[in-house]
């Protein structure tokens, strides 16, 4: 299992790192050609068009828990799971529906955007990539119970190179923002394809059996899934509010440095869990076991999310400007500051990432929809009041704290509680870790800088490669360390 879970990691992190080059530059692309005020429209019209992840229900968290057991001889769980499946297909279907009257019918657009008339065309077509998107995570769901990462993670990548090279491609002829709505959709849709196909041949249709749906189970996922369902509004309130919000109250060109933001953001998160999106199944697969045994191995996935986490951030704090610069040119006011500031509360979050699939696992439903709530309720109350008075910077302010409220406060005394152990114990193992890290990083940012170049470039160089260095030696130790104990 061990193997599993670290060669699926990997998998996730190459992909990751492979998409991240990649969005990067499509983003750059996006941004420079369509221009500020287009690209704003866009980013707003992502932002709206996202609502579809709220309807979720945590659905595709409850058939990655139920895959790994599904062989153990329980039928309820296979009803589960079936219920799960056609919950999914069934809002997928509706949701289409609503989207294809709206077109139909159109109406009086609020938006435009400056180079093209087809907004409702656009529009269309990113709701079509969003619901390709939704019905995409029940296999990928099921795909990650099954440990299938390999193949996922193929998928994946073959999608994102695809998607990135067609943008970029047309974009380099002027194309209109309609071409690249038409790639989103379409590359959405191959995804989808993809990964049913891969699920069939995994066994899907073995572990699916329509004929176990009943009341009884739909009220099990329901139960659940409503609780769940706050954890898709915490991330669509976490990706979303603070665009939508300035973007109406401080216009579509403010949202810029917040996009900008919020890209990085989802790069941070990505590569955060790339270990903790696997974690799920495992809990699951281990939640009967002994209590002592589960604490530890999840006092363990928190000590390496809080590692990967603060070595994210820590290079953001020591050479985030210069990557900014680098990346986009003529960086728009206030980006920095909102980027740092955003990625405080975004650290305080995710060197916790492993918390919600040991929830889940442990069937603390309830405990995630509370935090959810929590956060959620302290964001919107406070971002309309912070971005009247300190402009974009109150949004960013409101982030930090929502999230510095719910996860830094509020999650370490419930999780310990949980596993029964002091609060002191459960910090020690975020902090301790973190304060290593900084000192190790803050040592090869002094001697980086000390080098005498005067090229920036070439500080930054050093001072990742002494990383790199740093990074493969802790590896190679703790292989010996592995090897060591099973001999």
């Amino acid at each position: 299992m061990l193997k599993i879970l670290v060669t699926g990691a990997l998998y996730n992190i190459v992909n990751i790192l492979a998409q991240i080059l990649l969005g990067l530059v499509v983003f750059r692309e996006m941004l420079l050609h369509f221009g500020e005020a287009d690209f704003g429209t866009w980013s707003l019209l992502f932002a709206i068009l996202a609502h579809v992840k709220l309807f979720e229900f945590g659905l595709g968290s409850i058939i990655s828990k139920l895959v790994p057991i599904l062989k153990k001889g329980d039928s309820k769980n296979v009803s589960y799971f079936s219920t799960a499946i056609v919950a999914m297909a069934l809002i997928f279907a509706a949701f289409l529906a609503v989207l294809i009257a709206v077109a139909l019918i159109g109406g009086q657009e609020t938006l435009q955007f400056q180079g093209t008339e087809a907004f409702t065309l656009v529009l269309f077509l990113m709701g079509c990539n969003f619901l390709f998107l939704y019905l995409t995570g029940a296999f990928h769901a099921y795909l990650t119970g099954s440990f299938k990462v390999g193949r996922l993670n193929s998928v994946r990548l073959f999608i994102n190179i695809l998607r990135s090279v067609l943008i970029i491609g047309f974009l380099q002829f002027n194309s209109s923002v309609v071409i690249v709505a038409y790639i989103f959709a379409l590359t959405s849709l191959l995804e989808l394809l993809l990964l049913f196909l891969i699920s069939v041949k995994s066994g899907f249709f073995e572990d699916l059996d329509l004929s176990t749906c009943s009341i009884s189970s739909f009220n099990y996922v329901a139960a659940r899934g409503y609780k769940l369902f706050f954890l898709s509004v915490n991330d669509y309130v976490r990706q979303n509010a603070l665009v939508i919000v300035c973007g109406f109250i401080l216009g579509v060109i403010a949202i810029v440095p917040l996009r900008i933001a919020g890209r990085l953001m989802e790069i941070y998160v990505q590569i955060s869990v790339s270990l903790n999106y696997i974690l799920t199944p495992y809990f699951s697969s281990i939640a009967i076991g002994d209590n002592d045994s589960v604490n530890k191995k999840f006092l363990i996935s928190i000590n390496c999310a809080t590692i990967l986490s603060a070595l994210i951030f820590l290079n953001i704090v020591f050479i985030g400007d210069w990557f900014l610069t680098l990346w986009l040119g003529d960086v728009p006011q206030f980006t920095p500051e909102v980027v740092n500031l955003i990625a405080v509360g975004f650290c305080i979050a995710t060197i916790q990432g492993p918390c919600t699939s040991f929830l889940i696992s442990k069937d603390k439903n309830k405990t995630i929809m509370l935090l959810c709530i929590l956060e959620i309720v302290t964001l919107l109350s406070i971002i309309y009041p912070f971005v009247s008075l300190f402009g974009i910077m109150g949004a960013a302010y409101s982030m930090a704290i929502s999230l510095g409220l719910s996860r830094g406060i509020l999650q370490p005394i419930i999780i310990s509680r949980v596993l029964k152990i002091s609060l002191l114990t459960y910090c020690v193992n975020l902090l301790v870790p973190m304060l290593i890290l900084t000192v190790v990083l803050g040592i090869l940012y002094v001697g980086a800088t000390n080098l005498g170049f005067t090229n920036e470039n070439f500080t930054v160089i050093s001072f990742a490669f002494s990383q790199a260095v740093v990074a493969v030696a802790a590896a190679l130790y703790l292989k010996s360390k592995i090897v060591k104990q099973q001999n």
